[in-house]
């Protein structure tokens, strides 16, 4: 007997290929491989559909499992017969799965639930928000995993053309660093008027507005107080005719016309071609890192997160090095501190910053990449967290 079971509505009643829950006409699907498989210690074993629910021990926690894509869908997608087992039967809760995304939802969330007759307090959310670990918005509990780092290691092991590397290649480098700013956040685009400040643009590879956006609505994010109010006031004008004349897309290799993420090998030559990395994640307000930053460690590239300390500390915490003493700062949140950031990459001579990076840096980067590899991320751990949090509700 397990210590819960998992049970399935919405399955695509196919007996080849991947477990697939499916959300109606027109509106897609997803593989219970890709959301659930990557974990250490993950097994279908205790996953039954809910046809065979009299299978089960009657008194152990059961979830109902299905996913929604917040903050933007919230959608749920189960059965009427569902609906019913979670307003009677006391052993049955539903867990959604809403991990792409650091952002929630949590009062659209809530209109949902009760637009369905759902009871608030039988529902768990697996989620990327850190913040919201073991705490109940508008009633509902939810629960921090490490999806991103988790399925990103799967990628890296057995995509076929993707970026990496074994050794280190900074002795044939020509750049300093790698910068890639592709979706248009607030932060890259006060970063990006930092580097056009900072006379040192041209001693990295630097993408930017990837896949271009229209003017109006790269102007319309511009031009937010998230970006303004990071730039001293007395540099506004001079950014708003930046805008106008020298922020352009910048392109370093093809974006695949098919995958959201670029996995591709065409990344690699800038990679091997430059010595740091300056990341841009998805999110700044979020401690909330993605493939973004682990690409680096797989290329071993010293890195340097943009917009939230909590990230180093963050990796830091899970066993990591990071490496704010060789970009000269400890945080970067704002254009002053990027310029400050920038002015100690400008120093550097190039053929020093390399042999600083081979001789006192490379164990370091060698450990960062096969603590990636090898770190435990347990899918045991995740269950009994989503055990926890109802193993009190009456």
């Amino acid at each position: 007997m397990y210590k819960c079971y998992f049970l399935l509505d919405n399955v695509f009643p196919s007996p080849h290929g991947d477990v697939t829950l499916t959300f109606g006409h027109n509106n897609g699907s997803i593989q219970l491989s890709y959301l659930l498989g990557h974990w250490d210690d993950f097994s279908f074993r205790n996953f039954f559909h809910i046809n065979q629910l009299s299978l089960l021990p009657a008194n152990v926690p059961k979830f109902i499992f299905d996913h929604i894509h917040m903050p933007g869908n919230t959608d749920i997608h189960i059965s009427q017969a569902s609906i019913d087992l979670l307003n009677n039967d006391p052993s049955v809760y539903l867990c959604l799965s809403s991990v792409l995304e650091c952002r929630m939802s949590p009062d659209k969330l809530e209109q949902e639930l009760r637009s369905k007759n759902i009871p608030l307090h039988k529902v768990v959310v697996m989620c990327s928000d850190r913040d919201a670990h073991n705490r109940i918005i508008h009633g509902v509990k939810y629960v921090s995993v490490n999806f991103w780092e988790s399925i990103t290691r799967l990628h890296h092991q057995v995509l076929p053309d993707i970026s990496f590397t074994s050794k280190p290649t900074v002795r044939a480098a020509t750049k300093k660093f790698l910068c890639l700013n592709r979706n248009i956040k607030p932060h890259r685009i006060w970063l990006m008027y930092s580097l056009l400040r900072s006379d040192v643009l041209d001693e990295g590879h630097v993408s930017f507005n990837l896949p271009a956006v229209g003017r109006r609505e790269f102007e319309d994010v511009a031009r937010r107080h998230s970006v303004i109010d990071r730039i001293p006031e007395e540099l506004h004008k001079d950014y708003k005719l930046a805008l106008l004349r020298e922020m352009r897309p910048r392109k370093l290799d093809t974006l695949h016309t098919q995958f959201v993420i670029n996995y591709g090998d065409s990344i690699k030559p800038y990679y091997e071609d430059s010595i740091l990395s300056v990341v841009t994640e998805s999110d700044t307000h979020k401690n909330f890192i993605t493939e973004k930053t682990y690409k680096a460690i797989m290329n071993l590239h010293p890195f340097f997160i943009i917009g939230n300390p909590q990230q180093h500390e963050l990796l830091r915490e899970r066993g990591y090095h990071t490496f704010e003493d060789l970009f000269g700062v400890n945080k970067v949140t704002n254009f002053v501190e990027a310029q400050a950031m920038w002015k100690h990459i400008k120093n550097y001579d190039i053929d020093v910053l390399k042999r600083t990076v081979r001789r006192k840096y490379y164990d370091k980067l060698l450990h960062n990449q096969q603590l990636f590899l090898s770190r435990k991320i347990s899918w045991n751990d995740i269950t009994d967290n989503l055990i926890e949090a109802v193993v009190n509700i009456e």
